[in-house]
Order: C-alpha cells, then sequence, then structure tokens
C-alpha cells in the first residue's frame, strides 16, 4: 500500500513539476526540459499565451476595373463565431509555420476569394488583406471601431 502511494505521490509531482516548466516556457521561454517534453504541456497553458487589448478583424478589398477599391464581405468564407472566425483569419496553423507559409496561407485566401467573387458575378483587378484593429471596449465588440481609434496592419508581419 505504501509503493501505491509513493508512486501516485511521485506522478503528480512529476506532473506538477512539467506543468510549471511550460509556464515557465510559456512566460520566459526558459525551460529546464527538452522541447519535445514541454510542446505538450504548454498546449495547457493557452490561456496564459498572450492576451490582446485590441480586436482585429480581416478586411479584403477588390479593385474594381475603375480602380476603385471596395470592401469584400468575408462572412461567407468564414462561418462562424466571432472568435471562430478570428482564429481562422489570423491562419494559426500556418503561422506556426513560418512566415513563408503564411505568406502562401494569404496568397490562396485571396485566390479563393477571387474565383468564388467571379463566380457571383464581381470580378476585381486585384485583390488585398489587411487587419483592422481597434481598442476592446467593456460596451461590446464593435462599440470603439471608429475611424479615429482603427488602425490597419500588414497580415503577415501584423504590424
Amino acid at each position: 500500500m505504501h509503493l501505491r502511494k509513493s508512486f501516485i505521490s511521485l506522478g503528480i509531482g512529476l506532473y506538477l513539476f512539467v506543468t510549471a516548466n511550460a509556464l515557465a516556457y510559456t512566460v520566459f521561454r526558459k525551460s529546464l526540459l527538452p522541447t519535445p517534453i514541454i510542446r505538450y504541456f504548454y498546449g495547457m497553458m493557452a490561456p496564459y499565451q498572450g492576451y490582446s487589448t485590441h480586436n482585429a478583424e480581416l478586411v479584403a478589398e477588390g479593385q474594381k476595373t475603375d480602380g476603385a477599391w471596395e470592401v469584400i464581405d468575408l462572412l461567407p468564407y468564414f462561418p462562424g463565431s466571432i472568435g471562430e472566425r478570428t482564429f481562422r483569419e489570423f491562419l494559426l496553423s500556418h503561422r506556426a509555420q513560418g512566415k513563408e507559409a503564411t505568406r502562401q496561407g494569404y496568397e490562396h485566401l485571396i485566390e479563393q476569394i477571387r474565383i468564388q467573387e467571379a463566380h457571383r458575378g464581381r470580378t476585381y483587378s486585384d485583390i488585398r488583406l489587411a487587419f483592422d484593429t481597434w481598442p476592446m471596449a467593456p460596451d461590446g465588440y464593435e462599440t470603439l471601431r471608429l475611424p479615429a481609434f482603427t488602425r490597419r496592419i500588414d497580415p503577415l508581419t501584423l504590424e
């Protein structure tokens, strides 16, 4: 019985040690364990991996034949809740693979938008993407989405 209790205590202690290392890696990018081991536990630290004080939404614009740019509604391309939509708009699976994969992901998205918009009878000579960012507000998601507070950033560099 004593041996069983010792193994359980050792297991819990090891689990807490690895989880604490994952938290340290999340906050300080330092760990006592090899990266492959820490990556699994790092996923549990998702709530602590980042926090933004700004909302963000991907914006697509298509250039018409007269040279004017018009906003393309992306809702059909990103169905779901605001959180899921934002997750998909940032192409996080591509972003995790690096800048080149992210660039290719956005190029593929532009091509898909071009094809689908053409099927809807809207042809564009060029399509560009950017993120609109604006401060969060307690009154709601769109409250401070005003020209004075909205900033447009590059989807690749997020700057």
